[in-house]
């Protein structure tokens, strides 16, 4: 039988964005079911630890995202894993956020009302980073072959990590019910849980894996692509569609931005990235983080649709959805530049 082991460690939380969150989350109560106001409309957004530099950047350097202060502004409301995220969207307490491929699929599976409307980052193929699992170098571990009987920790179950462990491990001959244990930990903690012997191998995401590895003594044992081989809208922008429906201006408004946001990432990448060192909303050693290796993204936040119906098909086989969910309903990119 598979172990379930659910922990966290107490560490400094590198990468962690800075508080952020609003004291009127406390009034229960999203924009969409407030009340119109005069001015630009407040987004309350749910956010991670990573990856999310292109979003982040409209709230620290909104002098430069041409609608901000004019048409919405945000509040940018950090969650440790999809679950709280979703809990609070249930609530409404958040009008969206940030949310993985396979975790929007299974929302709306279980009757989660929602939809993608732009891309934030891709596990490609062909370029950029891909999330990587890590063990201590002295391990020896070579690949996920290498893993019977040894603690896997991710942030969530039935998450990203989780279906590229359980990929991964499958596609190496392993049983994923069988031959391996998980951990649930948040994702600044894995580097501790590691060296401390919690578990033997890691989820990291940039920045952790390029702090990780300038250590010396973790080493990557697999990574996303090792079994899922396709292009993935890993992690999108989801919104309510009452919200989207009572603010298109504003929405219209974000998306525009986010895709300016995502070509002045790219274009201007140290000093972008200097500007959420200088926020806090990124704590990591500037000598690692400015220069790390990015995942992909595109500069029109579009979405990979093919990527959509191989996520989906590998949700189907785990039986982690019963049946196919209607994609061209979950996914609206009226939004995004033509």
């Amino acid at each position: 039988m598979k172990r379930f082991i659910t922990g966290f460690v107490s560490v400094l939380l590198v990468g962690l964005l800075a508080a952020c969150g609003s004291d009127n989350q406390q009034n229960g109560k999203a924009s969409a079911e407030g009340e119109k106001q005069d001015g630009p409309v407040e987004i309350k957004l749910g956010v991670g630890y990573a990856t999310e530099e292109n979003l982040w950047l409209i709230k620290v350097a909104s002098e430069l995202a041409p609608n901000y202060g004019e048409k919405y502004t945000l509040d940018l409301q950090q969650f440790r894993a999809n679950t709280d995220r979703l809990n609070a969207y249930r609530a409404n307490q958040i009008d969206g956020g940030t949310l993985g491929q396979g975790a929007s699929i299974m929302s709306v599976a279980q009757g989660v009302d929602m939809k993608v409307v732009a891309n934030i980052a891709k596990e490609s193929m062909d370029e950029g980073f891909n999330s990587t699992f890590m063990g201590l170098k002295k391990a020896g571990y070579q690949s996920a072959a290498d893993l019977t009987g040894k603690t896997i920790g991710i942030p969530d179950f039935k998450s990203p990590s989780d279906m590229w462990v359980r990929s991964s491990v499958r596609a190496a001959g392993l049983n994923p019910d069988k031959d391996v244990d998980y951990a649930v930990l948040p994702i600044p903690a894995m580097e501790e849980a590691v060296r401390s012997g919690k578990i033997d191998v890691g989820m990291f995401p940039q920045p952790f894996y390029d702090m990780a590895e300038s250590s010396g003594d973790l080493d990557s044992v697999f990574s996303s692509k090792d079994g899922v081989p396709v292009e993935e809208d890993f992690l999108n922008l989801f919104l309510n569609p009452s919200f989207i429906e009572e603010n298109k201006e504003a929405v219209q408004a974000l998306v525009e931005d986010l895709q300016f946001m995502t070509q002045y990432y790219l274009e201007n990448t140290v000093e972008a990235r200097q500007k959420l060192l200088d926020a806090e909303f990124v704590l990591a050693e500037p000598e690692i983080y400015l220069n790390l290796t990015d995942y992909h993204r595109a500069t029109d936040v579009s979405f990979d649709r093919e990527g959509w119906d191989f996520v989906q098909d590998i949700l189907l086989k785990e039986g982690w959805i019963e049946q196919e969910v209607d994609l061209d309903a979950l996914i609206d990119d009226s939004f995004l530049a033509k």
